[in-house]
């Protein structure tokens, strides 16, 4: 054999690979990415489902509580006007108020017709 080349038994020896590494527990992300899912779960479906809150009273109506009960008669009373408009060969209900709609304004178009040359009409 020949002097410039290594030989076996004269070549480095393999290094040895440092120990490989633990991975990291994969449980405890699992369990708070679980958790933080559900709470949104539970945000939108109780978004979807819960009703609406009432809307909070006028004040007309909290003054008519809190008065003695001679007060209360002259408490703000709010009227409520309903409009029904009726379809042709509907009747009003009994004792309504039946309000006709005005009869709309005529609409009165002029047309004027103008002749040209190209139009082809002769004058």
């Amino acid at each position: 054999m020949s002097e410039g080349r290594p030989t076996l038994s004269t070549r480095m020896p393999a290094r040895d690979h440092a120990p490989a590494r633990g991975r990291p527990d994969p449980r405890p992300m699992r369990i708070a990415y679980g958790v933080a899912g559900l709470a949104a779960a539970s945000a939108v479906a109780t978004a979807v489902l819960a009703p609406p809150a009432p809307a909070p009273a006028a004040a007309s109506q909290q003054v008519a509580t809190v008065l003695a009960p001679d007060q209360a008669a002259m408490a703000p009373v709010r009227h409520v006007v309903r409009y029904v408009y009726l379809k042709p060969g509907q009747t009003a209900p009994p004792q309504a108020v039946v309000a006709q709609l005005p009869a709309p304004t005529p609409r009165v178009l002029t047309v004027t017709t103008v002749t040209t040359r190209q139009s082809g009409a002769r004058p």
